[in-house]
């Protein structure tokens, strides 16, 4: 008989843990969980799982650190991360460091499913980092960019204090049972209740409490005198005219339903062009940066104008060598003509289909960096381009620090 593939499943949640559990036994896989980093890497050392699924966002031990230990001591040890606070960044990150997928969650029983059969399939490529942007990559606290003397100082020494690793305040809050006038039918402290002297005769005659019930008839006349076309959307209870006066009519001109603001490419690509040329002085950056900055060759591939010139402009001042194309065909035959360092990649060029330029690039110069640099921002493509060996993913627009300081980081890498 065939042995069942062991999974493990990590996170601090047991109910999500749980869940993932009975997703996958379904499947015949053998599945069990810890409910902490530690607690995995305690039953890892003794038995051995063909797949772990790690949260990210964990008391002590996050999932990119626990990633990044696992790959270091079971690189053959396959691994998918899951988190319910996705983004670009962590995504490109958990791809760099040697996970085969990354899912926001919610997700689907399918949703997981399928990735987990492909990992253990072995239809996931795993990336292909060096040891060097493995270990400058910044995987500490990475919901909290803040310092404790940061915190300390607009939140004071005692709550900068309470902080976890997840930014939430650890504070000794006594049971509730325990507070004075606590009333149990209404599960909460009552100022009725301590007036009758702790007895609510409408509540026990009905056997709920009268303060939540008439909340709750309250709550659903409101519902029912609900106006659509009043509102964007049900995360948005604003009038068009109210939001105007704060973000402008350009803004409600893009807005939808949901209350989600689409801006057309062509547009956003315009503002990003004027954002750009309008950049303030930059900060002055270490010596030995601008000397190694200024052997490198650096090529921007972008179908506007004026954001490539914008870049090269940026980049231009600080020593950087920057070369620029504007369509497909320029970029392939600059591609082919010369090693560039660096790359930057917009992904939207008419007449390229999908990662194209990117799978070109890593094929014909393998030593060259690449940072994707695009208006259609998501996580599918953030993980994609990760995978073909892009070391950084930046959403447009972005800012001149931002598109300098990943210049810097990739500079470091290619020295």
């Amino acid at each position: 008989m065939e042995a069942k593939n062991k999974i493990l499943v990590v996170d601090d949640e047991e109910k999500i843990c749980r869940n993932v559990e009975k997703i996958l036994s379904k499947d015949d896989y053998d599945v069990s969980y810890a409910l902490s980093a530690n607690e995995a890497l305690e039953k890892m050392a003794k038995e051995s799982y063909a797949l772990l699924i790690s949260d990210i966002i964990m008391p002590g031990m996050n999932g990119l650190e626990f990633l990044k230990l696992v790959k270091n001591q079971w690189p053959l040890t396959k691994v998918i991360l899951f988190t319910a606070y996705a983004s670009t960044d962590t995504a490109v990150k958990a791809i760099r460091l040697g996970a085969l997928d990354y899912i926001p969650k919610p997700f689907t029983p399918d949703e997981l499913r399928l990735p987990v059969e492909l990992a253990l399939a072995g239809e996931l490529p795993e990336a292909s980092a060096s040891e060097q942007e493995v270990e400058g990559m910044n995987i500490i606290d990475i919901d909290s960019p803040f310092d404790q003397d940061e915190v300390a100082k607009y939140t004071g020494e005692d709550y900068a204090k309470s902080v976890s690793r997840s930014d939430i305040p650890i504070v000794g809050v006594p049971s509730p049972e325990l507070l004075e006038h606590y009333c149990e039918l209404g599960t909460r402290v009552c100022e009725i209740f301590e007036k009758v002297g702790g007895i609510c005769k409408g509540g026990t005659k009905t056997g709920k409490c009268p303060q939540v019930e008439a909340k709750r008839k309250k709550a659903a006349g409101k519902r029912q005198e609900f106006d659509a076309n009043q509102l964007i959307g049900i995360d948005m209870p604003f009038d068009y005219d109210e939001v105007v006066a704060i973000t402008g009519p350009e803004y409600v001109q893009y807005v939808d339903r949901d209350g989600y603001a689409f801006l057309p490419y062509e547009e956003l690509k315009k503002n990003a062009a004027r954002f750009l040329a309008t950049e303030p002085e930059p900060a002055s950056i270490a010596a030995e940066i601008i000397e190694t900055a200024a052997r490198q060759d650096i090529l921007v591939i972008d179908d506007e104008v004026a954001v490539n010139n914008n870049i090269r402009k940026i980049l231009s001042k600080k020593g950087y060598q920057v070369d620029q194309a504007v369509t497909k065909v320029e970029a392939l035959q600059k591609i082919g003509e010369r090693a560039y360092k660096l790359v930057l990649l917009d992904l939207k060029i008419p007449g390229v289909k999908g990662l194209e330029l990117l799978r070109a690039i890593r094929e014909k110069r393998p030593e060259t960096l690449v940072i994707i640099i695009t208006g259609y921002a998501s996580i599918e493509t953030a993980k994609e381009t990760a995978r073909w060996g892009a070391v950084s993913y930046l959403p447009k627009p972005f800012t001149p620090h931002e598109i300098r300081e990943a210049t810097e980081k990739a500079v470091r890498l290619a020295a």
